[in-house]
């Protein structure tokens, strides 16, 4: 993996289902066809790892790209961004990775050689990736002072960024119990309780359907997010409920993830594709339809606060931080025939 060798990867959460790769679009690249599908199938990788996979994609192009001018070059850039987009839709840093990379190609399309603009290309991805890489760790040295002493902290599903902050309270000397649920149908929460038990961390493993009973007995709740937009966050399935029940017992809920997963609502898809039924029911039921949905919208206003690796941030603040995204003006009317709900470009 390319990037600063003091970087170091955080543990995998949640990932998102995916719609199809345009592979024909890149049939002239055919050495990105392979990593792109991996990353369109990833089902189980969270959104940050999907994110750094994706900078490799664009650090990969920067090298064997056959562009003729800094016009075609781009224009195969913008191709493969979209491939990538496209790959893993409600993957916020993927978009943001291919904006700021398409951005900074459009402004630098007239100063720069085509030898430059591909290697700043590929320096562009590597900052994005070892950005990442160490994000985790600034996001841990800012959750950490929320746990206290002799506190009880109820989680839900596998999050990098929540087992970064637990595992960096436990570093400092901090006496807690967590509370994990399991997170149906993938146990992403057996994953992390695993994790918290080989860290020393006392942690118990219950049902999601469990959760009303412990929340009243908890101090925080921690969830992790795989984007958050003006007025709500997306995370596994189920955390809904636990904002609602974070509401009803004055329990303060944080959601804890990179900066790069702020993104407008316009550049999200409306629904989630679903899991396989099969997670769910094994043989079918005369007359019974089965649903497995994976992921949902929870309200933003149902948490205190978001931990990100530039600090925390209040939900009412976070829409002046998502306006001032810069936007590559050609991306954007791409994007407009696959989004039809976005504004103009």
């Amino acid at each position: 993996m390319a990037g600063s060798s003091t970087c170091m990867a955080p543990a995998a959460s949640d990932a998102d289902t995916s719609s199809k790769i345009p592979l024909n679009m890149i049939q002239t690249e055919p050495s990105y066809i392979q990593p792109l599908k991996e990353i369109r199938d990833d089902r189980v990788s969270g959104a940050s790892e999907l994110s750094r996979e994706a900078a490799l994609v664009f650090i990969l192009f920067s090298t064997q790209h056959k562009a003729g001018s800094n016009d075609e070059f781009f224009q195969k850039l913008l191709t493969l961004g979209v491939a990538l987009i496209t790959a893993q839709p409600h993957m916020a840093p993927i978009f943001n990775l291919v904006n700021s990379i398409l951005y900074s190609a459009e402004e630098s399309l007239l100063t720069l050689s085509l030898e430059e603009l591909s290697e700043f290309t590929k320096e562009k991805a590597e900052e994005f990736n070892c950005n990442s890489l160490s994000s985790i760790q600034l996001i841990a040295q800012h959750g950490e002072k929320l746990i206290e002493d002799g506190s009880r902290v109820l989680t839900f599903s596998s999050s990098g960024s929540i087992l970064a902050i637990l595992k960096k309270a436990k570093e400092g000397g901090q006496a807690f119990e967590v509370i994990a649920c399991e997170s149906r149908p993938m146990l992403e929460g057996q994953l992390l309780a695993r994790f918290l038990g080989n860290a020393n961390i006392p942690v118990t493993l219950i049902t999601d359907a469990a959760m009303g009973a412990y929340v009243p007995k908890v101090d925080l709740l921690l969830v992790g997010a795989d984007s958050i937009s003006e007025t709500s966050f997306v995370n596994k399935i189920g955390t809904f409920c636990l904002g609602l029940l974070s509401k009803e017992y004055q329990v303060p809920l944080y959601v804890a993830c990179e900066r790069s997963k702020f993104i407008s609502t316009d550049w999200l898809p409306d629904s989630f594709a679903q899991g396989d039924t099969k997670e769910i029911l094994e043989e079918e039921l005369l007359g019974v339809k089965v649903e497995n949905p994976y992921f949902e919208k929870i309200p933003l206003l149902l948490c205190q606060q978001v931990i990100t690796n530039e600090g925390y941030f209040s939900p009412y603040d976070i829409p002046h931080y998502i306006r001032k995204t810069r936007l590559c003006h050609k991306l954007m009317e791409y994007l407009k025939a696959i989004h039809p709900k976005a504004p103009p470009a």
